[in-house]
């Protein structure tokens, strides 16, 4: 009973917002474009009866073309369990944060924008969490090269002996 009225809910949600339902393993997976992802996520914190109002996680996916964020929700008050997948453009990376919505979100948004490279517009002290300041790069992109540091130095050293 409880799930079929969050897939009622999360199919209407996800016809205002122009997305797309699906189902995993079980959970119910929501798929939206990156600027309707607070109209999403707070119509499903307040859904009626049915509140998806535990951020449990937050992630980036790299999947080549593009990028995602996915938010794992599910409830306090119950059962229910929702996965909503926010599409991101790679060519800029850029999100609104959802701090407004759960404070817990902070660090979460913190280490996709690190591993990433994706911006949370209006986090409140979006900066590396992992890697160092001046690193380059994102490390979980899956065009980041990976090489050992001595032919990262021999390969800086020829460039600037030239």
């Amino acid at each position: 009973m409880e799930n079929n009225l969050l897939k009622q809910q999360v199919e209407e949600l996800a016809t205002r917002v122009n997305g797309e339902v699906e189902e995993s393993f079980g959970v119910l997976v929501l798929k939206v474009k990156a600027p309707s992802i607070i109209e999403t996520l707070t119509a499903a914190k307040n859904f009626p009866n049915i509140p998806c109002d535990f951020l449990h996680d937050l992630c980036g996916m790299d999947l080549g073309d593009h990028f995602e964020v996915v938010y794992q929700l599910s409830s306090l008050h119950g059962t229910q369990l929702l996965r909503v997948k926010a599409i991101v453009d790679r060519e800029n990376p850029v999100i609104d944060s959802v701090t407004s919505i759960w404070q817990g979100a902070n660090f979460l948004e913190r280490e996709a924008y690190d591993m990433f490279g994706i911006k949370f517009k209006g986090h409140p002290n979006l900066k590396r969490i992992y890697m160092w300041d001046d690193f380059e790069g994102y490390p979980l992109r899956k065009d980041y090269v990976i090489e050992p540091i001595e032919v990262r130095n021999i390969t800086r050293i020829r460039i600037e002996g030239e």
